[in-house]
């Protein structure tokens, strides 16, 4: 069965969630969907139940290639009525291709591996294999060529592991499965950057410049854009409970970088127009070397209204169904 968490991701904005840092287990380098992500990711998000019932939005920064890749996912696997998921990670990477061309999705849960594959072979798809895991060649499907121009790979290791994404992401996946990898050590050190309790999160690893590049209009001011640029990582958690908490910690170049940024936040002008959403409350800010730290707090009853809210201000539509990032779209 799909969970109500994960088939309510319509709402995207340039966001991105992560599993639980509670249910990593011991030790991060032994969990076995965080080790296929591919070192030196740019964004890299993942989902995990939020186990709070009455919760249906989630807070994701991805790119639309990675909306595109969940939806196809969903009606890939769909053919399995027994399905069941619960963790589910997105990335996105530069290439010679461009800047975040290449993207990737993996879930891990319970999947009739032979019956996917099989129906998605006999739905156009081109059987073949890499290091001898048996892949599924997929071209863009008729419905979004509009959206989606990137052929792509779909595998499921053990039934209980998926992978879809573009080849050279699907490839480094499986290479690091067949030689038990460890996660990478960047992704491991901004994982611990979270706090415990975070049910969701997102994690950008790129220079300030591309990621202001990337943003569409009106996602922050002139200001904000002028202080992103000494941003050099982003990592946001998001707990949900009595009140839902949006943690974020921003790192930057250097100090100076640091107290700019934490006085573009103070101001408000940097959250623009999120944090001014009506509901919401900046719950302080910390500078910790050149890391800017802080919390958003939202009632729980007004989260995901505050969602649609923030979506749709940051929609060049209005309708919220658009990304706030300019990138992975079909080329």
């Amino acid at each position: 069965m799909f969970p109500q968490w994960l088939r309510y991701l319509g709402i995207a904005m340039m966001t991105m969630t992560v599993s639980c840092v509670r249910g990593f287990g011991s030790s991060l380098a032994e969990d076995s969907l965080l080790r296929l992500v591919p070192a030196n990711a740019a964004i890299v998000v993942g989902i995990q139940d939020p186990h709070h019932g009455d919760q249906s939005g989630l807070l994701l920064i991805v790119t639309h290639n990675n909306n595109v890749d969940l939806k196809d996912w969903i009606g890939l696997v769909g053919v399995d009525d027994r399905r069941e998921v619960d963790r589910l990670i997105e990335v996105a990477m530069s290439s010679p291709r461009g800047d975040l061309s290449e993207h990737l999705l993996l879930a891990r849960g319970s999947f009739s591996g032979t019956r996917i594959l099989e129906e998605a072979e006999r739905n156009g798809g081109i059987a073949t294999a890499y290091k001898g895991v048996r892949i599924v060649n997929l071209k863009p499907f008729a419905r979004e060529q509009k959206e989606m121009r990137d052929t792509r790979w779909l595998t499921i290791l053990n039934d209980n592991t998926a992978i879809f994404g573009t080849p050279i992401t699907v490839m480094r996946a499986i290479d690091r499965y067949v030689s038990s990898s460890g996660v990478d050590g960047r992704l491991t050190q901004r994982l611990t950057e979270l706090k415990p309790d975070v049910n969701c999160w997102s994690i950008l690893t790129m220079p300030g410049a591309e990621l202001t590049h990337h943003l569409r209009p009106g996602v922050v001011d002139d200001a904000g854009a002028t202080a992103l640029r000494g941003v050099s990582s982003v990592v946001v958690g998001v707990h949900y409970g009595a009140k839902e908490r949006l943690d974020f910690a921003l790192g930057t170049v250097d100090g100076t970088s640091a107290a700019a940024l934490a006085t573009a936040i103070g101001k408000r002008s940097l959250l623009l127009p999120i944090a001014e959403t009506p509901g919401t409350h900046l719950d302080g800010v910390s500078i910790e070397g050149n890391e800017v730290r802080g919390s958003v707090l939202v009632k729980d009853s007004e989260f995901d209204g505050w969602l649609a809210a923030a979506y749709a201000r940051l929609s060049p539509s209005g309708s919220g169904e658009e990304n706030v990032a300019q990138v992975g779209g079909a080329r």
